[in-house]
């Protein structure tokens, strides 16, 4: 029996990460950075008013007040994309709008400010009339104040999110160089297997983890390869998994056919063709059983056939490397305290145990809370589908009491 932790880290120190590719920003989100972006421009590079008003020089309104009214005659409009024609002397207003840039003073000793509309007493083409002081800089936006030129703006490594994107587009990226996005192959297998639009005959069920597993492949991120079912011959499965190297997948992942049963013949056929093909008893429940290795050089992951310990062992060890892969740093679930709801009792498994459960943020509590849900056999899969986090459980212990904090694994 191998524990957790060092199968993960038998199965990451094979991994090795993926190509480098340039995309242009409307097919990069959710990519992965590959190396650092830098800018090439200050950003704002220039300063800026971040209101709607007047620009003035703020020694020229230090003893306005609603009985001392400052009268200020306006000389310019500045609109955005259109900087000023001259500096702001004193005594002088310009008016001008959201975005566009500050005027410099040409009279040194302060820092322009912007009066918002709504500060004025009487405003017209004209002049602005001000019943109140401005300190200096007020609703200015300086230049470099988000980055500064030369600055790494994003790092390698990062996942491109929105906001990610939106920080590419101002600072002129418009082919950021990432990680090639993983093709991973799936594979289910056993006679058993039906298509899921067939109709069932005695013995047979429907193709499931195929769905579930290309499903979270893809919403991970990467590109699940959907491959025909491996059958329950060793023939017929080495020539599968040879006609899915031919298509050169940067992983592949079985389901099935590798515990200890006469009829799972995947475990041996993956040492036949593998390098270093190692078959597993991890001490967890569920998922005990596990196969990895590299088959022609290529991670190999060959997962248990029952739908939940399929799920389970797919977040602990596939969604890992698959993050290496694309040199993500998200491949761990995220891991909270939760404070349990409603207690419940379950078998001692003697060994680590993950239990299916649903987390919600009590506001008035201000902390996760968790329900524990029925129905946590390994072939159970209605309360996988109602669940958003694992619940992770010592070898020992076989309640959870209402009031505990418990550890759970979110899953996204």
């Amino acid at each position: 029996m191998i524990s957790l932790e060092d199968a993960r880290a038998a199965i990451l120190a094979r991994i090795i990460p993926l190509g480098v590719e340039r995309v242009p920003l409307d097919l990069a989100l959710g990519r992965t950075l590959a190396e650092g972006v830098l800018c090439r421009d200050a950003i704002p590079p220039f300063d800026n008013t971040a209101m709607d008003g007047f620009a003035a020089d703020p020694r020229d309104l230090e003893g306005a007040s609603a009985l001392n009214p400052i009268r200020l005659p306006v000389v310019e409009v500045i609109e955005a994309g259109r900087p000023a024609s001259r500096s702001l002397a004193r005594g002088e207003a310009m008016r001008i709008f959201t975005g566009a840039p500050t005027p410099s003073l040409s009279v040194p000793g302060a820092a322009v400010a912007v009066i918002p509309f709504e500060h004025c007493i009487t405003y017209d083409d004209a002049s602005a009339t001000f019943g109140e002081p401005i300190a200096p800089g007020a609703h200015v936006r300086l230049a470099a104040e988000d980055f500064a030129l030369g600055s790494e703006a994003l790092p390698g490594g990062t996942r491109l999110t929105p906001a990610a994107l939106g920080v590419l587009a101002t600072i002129g990226c418009a082919t950021p160089s990432v990680r090639r996005r993983p093709r991973v192959a799936v594979h289910s297998s056993g006679d058993e297997l039906v298509p899921i639009e067939d109709a069932l005959t005695p013995g047979k069920i429907r193709n499931s983890n195929l769905t579930s597993i290309a499903a979270r492949v893809r919403s991970w991120g990467a590109e699940p390869l959907l491959r025909p079912v491996l059958r329950d011959n060793p023939a017929a499965i080495r020539d599968g998994l040879r006609e899915t190297l031919a298509l050169s997948p940067d992983a592949i992942v079985t389901t099935g056919g590798i515990s200890a049963g006469d009829l799972d013949y995947i475990r041996e056929v993956a040492r036949e063709l593998g390098d270093d093909v190692e078959v597993r008893k991890v001490n967890m429940k569920p998922g005990k059983p596990l196969v990895d290795g590299l088959i022609g050089g290529v991670p190999f992951f060959g997962l248990p056939g029952n739908p939940a310990a399929c799920l389970v062992s797919f977040e602990i060890f596939v969604r890992p490397a698959l993050a290496r892969l694309e040199g993500r740093s998200d491949g761990d679930l995220p891991k909270r305290k939760a404070r349990v709801e409603v207690g419940r009792e379950f078998p001692k498994a003697g060994r680590l145990q993950f239990l299916r459960g649903h987390v919600h943020y009590d506001e008035t509590r201000d902390e996760l809370v968790l329900a524990p849900l029925m129905g946590q056999g390994s072939h159970l899969l209605s309360s996988f589908a109602a669940a958003n986090c694992l619940v992770r459980v010592g070898p020992e212990c076989d309640r959870l009491n209402a009031g505990d904090l418990a550890d759970v694994l979110l899953l996204e």
